[in-house]
Order: C-alpha cells, then sequence, then structure tokens
C-alpha cells in the first residue's frame, strides 16, 4: 500500500453501476453486496487481540484515506461494512479500499 492516499475528495464520487460492481466483486470473493448501497467481509482472526489489532490497523487507514467503514469486532471475528454516503453507493474508492483491507489481513498470517 502507498505511503500517499488519496482521499475522497479527490474521488469521482459516483456509484457503480450494477454490471461494474458485480464485475469488481467477482474479483474479491470474501465480498458481499449486503444491500444497493453497502459491502462488507467477515475477517476471522486466531485469537482476539488479532482481530482486535486488525481493527486498529484497518481503522488507522481508514482515517489516512478520510473514508470510514463500519468495523465491528466480535471476539475472533472482525466485519467491515464500507460504503460511500455521498455518492449514496458502493464506489471506486471503496473497491480501492477493500483490496487494502484484504492486504492489512494477509499480513497478519504472512
Amino acid at each position: 500500500m502507498p505511503n500517499e492516499y488519496k482521499t475522497e475528495d479527490q474521488y469521482n464520487m459516483v456509484p457503480l453501476n450494477a454490471e461494474k460492481l458485480d464485475q469488481e466483486l467477482g474479483k474479491l470473493p470474501e465480498w458481499k453486496q449486503i444491500s444497493d448501497k453497502w459491502i462488507a467481509r467477515e475477517y476471522k482472526f486466531n485469537s482476539y487481540l488479532d482481530g482486535v489489532n486488525f481493527a486498529k490497523k484497518a481503522g488507522e487507514y481508514a482515517e489516512q484515506r478520510q473514508h470510514h467503514p463500519s468495523i465491528k469486532i466480535d471476539y475472533k471475528k472482525v466485519t467491515i461494512k464500507i460504503s460511500s454516503w455521498r455518492a449514496k453507493g458502493i464506489t471506486e474508492l471503496d473497491i480501492e479500499m477493500v483490496k487494502d483491507f484484504d492486504a492489512i489481513y494477509c499480513s497478519f498470517y504472512e
């Protein structure tokens, strides 16, 4: 992941059309569309603290991007749910960020 991130203000905040969203989610099989405006993924960890540490890293990354998902810790599971409020749907920024959340997750098991 790059050190310098584009923030929400640097994106054309237009929701992806259904075809483009399906195409992108096809490349991200763990991510599911849970409504017309939200996608989510559940991450599983070996310990509670691994999940907490992941949530912290994901939150710090989101703060750098100035685009904040919902993050829920439930024992050894962490669920991230993301959407773009301004666009009222899933945008290019959301897709970019979920790829980075997945990379953060992978860093726990390398």
